[in-house]
């Protein structure tokens, strides 16, 4: 399959990683420095135009950052209902992507940063007008990304903030567990491999057992012991309550990109 993918940050480069493995993928950033590196490790052909991305393509991701959506389009120069457009763009609903792109089929997709690896999740926006056959296709392009979630349009922001910006909150509390693994005299390399197959193992028993992730606390929690003295200044510092409004932030955030 030809795929074009315009916008080539850290998202579009984990999909041009990942879906250059089965296709032959385009790609185009205002930055050429971005897919050259791309081209010279494999994962894509460099152009030099929009125009020249497109000229091939069946499929296009579209992956620039929301606010520059309108003054990207200006460049596009696409021949009706030729290209199926996958949009990555957080916070631009259907309607206003069908705006700019009247005569496309048009799939909104979500990722996280993990589909580099083929163990990402990906949302896609449900849509009543899209046959079986076609829900079909868009599955089999995606799944080697990562596992494929159908979500309705109401769902897009709430998963961008939990799955999408989520991985940036659970990276910054490694982050954190390290430096306290250091501060208790534990080198930088012991501290991040201690930490690392903590989270391995505590995820391996959550996904295992099926059991609520409170009972499963309750488990490793003694009277008197460490943990609950852990647990009780976690409460007295509001760390729950920090998280729960780090995602609705990020919720919150995505609504403003409507226009």
């Amino acid at each position: 399959m030809k795929i074009a993918i315009i916008g080539c940050g850290n998202m579009g480069s984990a999909l041009a990683k990942r879906l250059s493995l089965d296709n032959e993928v385009f790609l185009y950033d205002r930055n050429k420095t971005k897919i050259d590196h791309l081209q010279s490790q494999g994962f894509g052909i460099s152009c030099e135009t929009i125009e020249e991305a497109l000229k091939e393509a069946e499929i296009l991701f579209l992956a620039i950052k929301p606010q520059s959506l309108e003054k990207a389009v200006e460049n596009f120069n696409l021949k009706p209902s030729r290209y199926t457009i996958i949009s990555l763009l957080a916070g631009i609903n259907g309607s206003t992507l069908k705006r700019f792109f009247p005569s496309q089929k048009i799939v909104r997709i979500m990722p996280n940063l993990a589909i580099s690896y083929g163990d990402g999740v990906v949302a896609v926006e449900e849509d009543k007008e899209m046959s079986s056959r076609e829900k079909l296709y868009i599955g089999q392009l995606l799944n080697p990304l990562g596992k494929v979630y159908w979500i309705s349009e109401a769902k897009m922001n709430a998963f961008t903030s939990l799955a999408g910006s989520g991985p940036a909150f659970f990276l910054t509390m490694i982050e954190t567990m390290i430096e306290s693994g250091i501060a208790m005299g534990f080198t930088s390399q012991d501290a991040t491999d201690l930490t690392i197959q903590m989270m391995k193992g505590t995820l391996s028993v959550l996904e295992k057992s099926e059991k609520h992730p409170a009972e499963l606390k309750w488990q490793v929690t003694s009277p008197a012991g460490t943990t609950i003295a852990g647990l009780a200044k976690l409460e007295e510092t509001g760390l729950r309550n920090s998280i729960y409004q780090t995602f609705l932030a990020a919720y919150n955030r995505a609504h403003e990109f409507k226009t």
